[in-house]
């Protein structure tokens, strides 16, 4: 049996690994969302982190890798930070439109966070890398599509009449996500100068989440 040193030693070790892990993945994040994570190196990262570039290589195998463990950090971030709106709703509609409307808000809170994903999407489609980050980010999009955030409230919808039925709550979600995404990822590279002109606080948003909701509730209209 290990005598009670030994445990806390162990225990001391893996605390601090864990820690530098979440210090360099902080710091990639960091440094992603002031520039393109083009024009970042691993020692910009170390030296924020305040790690050496052995400890990164403890944790990261390349950049790539500090990269997607990013870009699954802010879509995390991102959907449980919605996944946490509308508990208190009268019914499956009205959250939806909190969801969607929190959704504006957050867009417009965080734009590199949109851009950031965007950039990453287009980046790894088009170039060839790591076939195992790839494969590694794939489940974890798939996990992500079978257990979507917004599904449970077009279910929810559903049940309590407030959408129409014969909706599939998993494709709708999806449909919903991607459209939601795209539109904000756009309205997020508008430069600040051009603010008061196409932009998060534009009422193109809230007027696409007008339209989705009535469509869910209505069905389209001849």
């Amino acid at each position: 049996m290990k005598d009670e040193s030994t445990t806390m030693a162990e225990s001391w070790h893996k605390n601090l690994k864990n820690k530098h892990r979440e210090a360099l993945i902080a710091a990639g994040k960091s440094l992603f969302m002031k520039k393109s994570f083009l024009n970042v190196n691993i020692k910009e990262v170390c030296e924020l982190a305040g790690v050496s570039r052995v400890t990164f290589y403890k944790h990261f195998r390349s950049m790539d890798e500090l990269i997607f463990e990013v870009q699954m950090d802010v879509l995390e971030g991102m959907t449980g930070y919605l996944e946490g709106i509308g508990v208190e709703a009268r019914d499956g509609k009205a959250k939806l439109r909190l969801i969607l409307e929190a959704w504006i808000d957050y867009a417009r809170q965080h734009p590199d966070y949109l851009k950031f994903i965007l950039l990453f999407d287009l980046y790894y489609e088009a170039y060839d890398s790591d076939h195992e980050l790839k494969h590694r980010y794939e489940q974890f999009i798939v996990t992500k599509k079978e257990r979507h955030f917004l599904t449970e409230t077009l279910e929810a919808g559903l049940r309590d009449g407030s959408l129409q039925p014969g909706l599939h709550p998993l494709e709708t979600g999806q449909f919903i996500f991607t459209a939601m995404m795209g539109l904000l990822q756009k309205v997020s590279l508008v430069p600040a100068a051009e603010m008061a002109g196409e932009s998060i606080d534009d009422p193109i948003p809230q007027r696409f989440v007008d339209m989705i909701l009535q469509y869910l509730a209505d069905g389209p209209h001849n």
